[in-house]
């Protein structure tokens, strides 16, 4: 719940830097309405929260972390480049973590709305590769930039990693009412996340000249 609330912060910038890099306009309602799914998100959550007996009532401050600028960048390869953060490796993961707590959940209710949380996160997994198509010839001309972007993943794979692939729970604290309801274990999402980057969002990169392999093969949260 309250990280599809937060979310919502990330698309609505991610939406202004796409106009700043003179993004379509479809292309930019599309990721308006991706902000739409996560506050639309929070609220079915939110629902789902006080089913189990809690409560949906934010107990923190609520932060807005800004999405990164990427000093010394152009417009247009700051917004591709946390288009593909978002989307591309974010968003992608969240796919792949949705439909394996699907298939391990019975509750007939949170699969319910697991299903409906799932058909917007497609979307959103997709989009950034769609975004890509529609810059190939730009970023055809620009072999630095593709370049650029590339140095860029070996700090952003590190970070979805590190971000991901802990899962949320321990093994040790699963019980049968966490299995009923889709918990994912630390080493199935550790997995989970690996198939997710070398199965699917690699190459999909590489389809557009990005060096990603490389990228994932030298990820490191050290910058510089």
């Amino acid at each position: 719940m309250v990280n599809e609330y937060t979310s919502t912060t990330v698309f609505s910038q991610l939406a202004a830097q796409l106009v700043e890099a003179n993004a379509t306009l479809d292309a930019t309602a599309v990721v308006l309405r991706m902000a739409q799914d996560e506050l639309r998100h929070s609220e079915i959550c939110g629902r789902v929260v006080r089913a189990m007996g809690g409560s949906s009532q934010r107990t923190r401050d609520t932060r807005v972390v800004a999405i990164a600028r990427h000093p010394g960048c152009s417009e247009e390869e700051r917004a591709l480049r946390n288009v593909i953060f978002t989307t591309c490796l974010s968003e992608m993961n969240s796919v792949a973590y949705f439909v394996m707590a699907l298939e391990r959940m019975t509750d007939p209710y949170v699969r319910h709305v697991t299903r409906s949380l799932l058909a917007d996160e497609v979307l959103h997994g997709r989009f950034g590769f769609t975004y890509l198509e529609a810059w190939a010839d730009w970023l055809e001309e620009r072999p630095e930039v593709r370049a650029s972007i590339g140095r860029y993943l070996r700090f952003a794979f590190a970070v979805v990693e590190r971000e991901f692939a802990a899962g949320e729970h321990r093994d040790a604290e699963l019980g049968r009412d966490d299995e009923s309801l889709g918990v994912v274990p630390v080493g199935a999402a550790a997995e989970v996340f690996r198939e997710t980057m070398l199965g699917a969002v690699v190459p999909g990169l590489e389809r557009f000249d990005i060096p990603a392999e490389d990228a994932w093969r030298r990820r490191t949260l050290q910058t510089g």
